[in-house]
């Protein structure tokens, strides 16, 4: 039996966290919780995620800092930049920078149901070697 894939959630508000955990565990996801930049990086560099839901300011530090380690590395899995409230400059930044979505709050589920579809999508496609 395969285990389920791991997805962080790097998000400390409630609200938005229940509607990211209700969605990946509907999924057969298995959520991993931070609520900081230094959990967050605990995580990743002890567990393989299949993905990272990050909120655009944690307590020490952004998504940015997630992004782009010191030595400059991207992380391997990709990131969903999580917003309070939609900003086109915000997501411009949060695109150009490397994150593989942008959603605002509130997340809708099937919003976040699209981004894990094409998280997916993606995986399978790399898996294949297509």
């Amino acid at each position: 039996m395969l285990k389920p894939l791991q997805v962080l959630v790097a998000v400390s508000d409630a609200q938005g966290r229940h509607t990211l955990v209700k969605a990946l565990t509907k999924k057969g996801m298995n959520p991993l919780f931070a609520e900081t930049l230094t959990e967050a990086r605990k995580i990743l560099d002890h567990q393989p995620v299949a993905m990272v839901f990050c909120e655009t300011d944690l307590k020490d530090g952004s998504f940015k800092d997630l992004l782009f380690s010191e030595a400059g590395a991207k992380p391997k899995a990709p990131v969903v930049v999580c917003a309070q409230f939609y900003d086109k400059d915000l997501y411009m930044d949060a695109m150009g920078s490397g994150a593989f979505d942008f959603i605002a709050y509130p997340y809708a589920h099937q919003e976040v149901d699209w981004i894990l579809s094409g998280v997916m999508q993606r995986a399978s496609a790399v898996a294949g070697g297509n």
